[in-house]
């Protein structure tokens, strides 16, 4: 034993204490105990980390989607949690659902959380979408997808179907913009054939247009048009929201965040071919969402073995916190 170690057991028996004298053998212990604790484990001790995994069916099609009975399970969860860090992380699988109910999972969700970020391990489309426009961060692999927000409706000729809010709009929008093309094409063949002044073949064009056209749009279509209206407005009006207080935050210069919120909530909801859409990471980074590789985090492979457990979980949700 050196001849220093020997003096403070010395004094320290003098004046009553035990004190165990640290060796680089407790040191090395220490450090391995610590470097065997998980990825995972290390963010659990900064951050929450809440599931929110839809079942599929063997085709890999979901079965439930987002709806209000999941507000009251997060609501209770939070309740019931009696220890809460300042950060959050979902893991978040699902083909979206009630927008309302998305919406105001994240409005409870931010009572308690400063800072929320999204992992999707495969799909957050549609009001999962809405939920990641109410993130701070996302983490996306190369098979992770968003979705557009073209908010789906009750198919007009189906009740048990559903369609894009988008798909009525640029049907009735097409329609019209076809009928007032052939409307001044009428016109010119009419002006040019017989002479006829142009203000006047324009209103036999007028005429004779509306008599084809009319038909096919009855009362009931105006009344399904303005009910599409209203849902992407809707849709509009919340991405950009949650866009505003969330996702792009970090932009300080208010006009120039107002013209890329406008942009983005418009390429959301009107730019994309089919309301399935995969929008992956790369285009996301262009409309200036924050978006984390997983390649780059090192729980990633800890998320997605939860969430590859838990494919089809029992036919239901897995709506919980991961235990500490």
């Amino acid at each position: 034993m050196a001849k220093e170690e020997k003096q403070i057991i010395e004094n320290n028996s003098k004046n009553g204490v035990n004190e165990k004298i640290p060796n680089n053998e407790d040191s090395a212990q220490n450090k391995k105990v610590e470097e065997e604790i998980s990825p995972l484990k290390k963010l659990l001790k900064k951050s929450d980390v809440l599931l929110m995994l839809y079942p599929k069916d063997i085709n890999g099609n979901f079965s439930a989607s987002i709806d209000p009975e999941d507000e009251i399970s997060i609501y209770k969860l939070l309740k019931e949690k009696k220890e809460k860090k300042k950060e959050l992380l979902i893991l978040l699988d699902t083909s979206g659902g009630n927008v309302y109910s998305a919406v105001k999972i994240m409005d409870t969700l931010r009572t308690q959380y400063n800072q929320i970020n999204i992992a999707i391990p495969q799909e957050a489309k549609s009001s999962g979408t809405m939920m990641c426009c109410g993130a701070n961060n996302l983490i996306m692999s190369s098979i992770s997808e968003l979705g557009p927000l073209d908010k789906p409706m009750i198919h007009p000729n189906d009740e048990t179907a559903r369609i894009s809010a988008l798909d009525i709009i640029k049907s009735i929008d097409g329609m019209l913009d076809t009928a007032q093309q052939r409307e001044k094409d009428f016109a010119k063949e009419v002006n040019n054939d017989f002479g006829i002044p142009i203000k006047q073949s324009l209103q036999l064009a007028s005429e004779s247009i509306s008599k084809l056209i009319s038909p096919m749009l009855c009362r009931e279509d105006v009344k399904i048009y303005n009910q599409a209206q209203r849902l992407l407005v809707i849709a509009q009006k919340y991405a950009t929201e949650l866009l505003d207080a969330h996702m792009l935050k970090y932009i300080d210069r208010k006009k120039l965040k107002e013209r890329i919120i406008d942009m983005t909530t418009r390429q959301l909801i009107w730019a994309y071919p089919d309301h399935s859409f995969a929008i992956r990471r790369d285009e996301l980074r262009e409309w200036f969402f924050i978006v984390k590789n997983s390649e780059d985090v090192d729980y990633w492979d800890e998320l997605w073995d939860k969430f590859y457990q838990n494919i089809g979980y029992k036919n239901s949700k897995l709506i919980k916190f991961l235990d500490n």
